[in-house]
C-alpha cells in the first residue's frame, strides 16, 4: 500500500543510523594510536607543539558511515518529488517515472533549466523544491542549533556525487578544546598558550604556541597536553562531520514536511 512520503521517512532515519555509527565509532576512538606530539621550545622558554599523524587509514570507518549516509539523505529527497508525482497524477508508478529526481542548485538559472527537464512537473511541486535551493534564505532550528536549509542541501549534493566517483577526504579537526599544562619543575610554569583551532591534521601541524615563565636553557621541562579532537570534512566547505551531519539530516526533514503540508499529509 502506497504510504506518502514514507520513503523519504525510512531513508532519513536509515541516514541517522550511520550518523549515530560515526559518533559511537568516535566515543571509543583512541586519538593516541594515530598521532603522536612533539615539542620545540627556544631558549627564552617560547615553544611550539606539534602533532603529526602516525596511521593513515583510520579515516576507512568513518568514511563508509558518511557515505551511505549522503546516499540515504539524497535518495530521500528525491522520494519526495517521485511520491508527490504520484499524488499528483494519481498513478503509481507516475507518467514518466524516471524523471522525478529532486533537483539542487545554488544558481536560479541552472534550476529553471532543471525543472525544464521534467516534463509537465506541476507549478506547486516546482515551487516546493525552489523553496530549499541553495540560493534559498529558509533557515530551521534544532537542539539551540540554526542551519540554513538551501546551503546545506547544495553541500548534502555535491558531496553525493563526489563520493559516487571517490571518498570524501575526511581527517581529524586539531583542537576543538583542551589545555596545556607544565610538570612540577620548581619556578616555572605555562605563562601563555595559544591554540591554532581548525588545524587540518594530514601532515605534521602546529596546534599551539606557548611560553614558559622563568625558563632556563637545557632544563627538561615536562609538558602535559590535554586536547579534545573532532572530524573534519576535508571538502569545500571544510567543516566538522557531525554538525554537517545533523544539519543535513533537519534539512531534508524539514523538506519532506513541506511536501507533507502541501499534500495534507498527516502522521499518526
Amino acid at each position: 500500500m502506497f504510504s506518502p512520503f514514507q520513503t523519504c521517512w525510512d531513508r532519513v532515519d536509515r541516514a541517522e543510523v550511520h550518523r549515530q555509527a560515526s559518533i559511537e565509532r568516535w566515543n571509543v576512538f583512541d586519538t593516541d594510536q594515530v598521532y603522536a606530539s612533539r615539542v620545540e621550545i627556544d631558549h627564552d622558554g617560547t615553544g611550539r607543539l606539534f602533532i603529526e599523524p602516525v596511521k593513515r587509514d583510520w579515516t576507512l570507518p568513518f568514511s563508509l558511515e558518511l557515505g551511505e549516509m549522503l546516499y540515504q539523505l539524497r535518495s530521500a529527497l528525491d522520494s519526495c518529488v517521485y511520491d508527490a508525482a504520484i499524488l499528483k497524477f494519481g498513478s503509481n508508478p507516475p507518467p514518466n517515472a524516471q524523471q522525478w529526481q529532486f533537483p539542487i542548485t545554488s544558481d536560479p538559472a541552472n534550476f529553471k533549466k532543471a525543472i525544464e527537464r521534467m516534463k509537465d512537473i506541476p507549478a506547486d511541486v516546482a515551487a516546493i523544491i525552489e523553496r530549499v535551493q541553495g540560493y534559498s534564505r529558509l533557515t530551521c532550528s534544532f537542539d539551540g542549533n540554526q542551519f540554513d536549509i538551501g546551503p546545506t542541501l547544495a553541500i548534502l549534493n555535491d558531496w553525493a556525487r563526489i563520493d559516487r566517483h571517490r571518498q570524501l577526504h575526511l581527517v581529524g579537526t586539531a583542537l576543538t578544546g583542551g589545555s596545556l599544562a607544565i610538570g612540577s619543575t620548581l619556578g616555572m610554569g605555562v605563562e601563555y598558550c595559544n591554540f591554532t583551532e581548525g588545524n587540518i591534521l594530514e601532515n605534521q601541524s602546529e596546534i599551539a604556541r606557548f611560553k614558559i615563565r622563568n625558563f632556563v636553557s637545557g632544563t627538561t621541562v615536562h609538558l602535559h597536553p590535554a586536547f579534545s579532537f573532532e572530524i573534519m570534512v576535508d571538502e569545500s566547505p571544510r567543516v566538522r562531520l557531525n554538525e554537517i551531519a545533523l544539519a543535513m539530516g533537519m534539512s531534508v526533514s524539514v523538506t519532506r514536511e513541506f511536501f507533507e503540508n502541501h499534500f495534507g499529509i498527516k502522521r499518526t
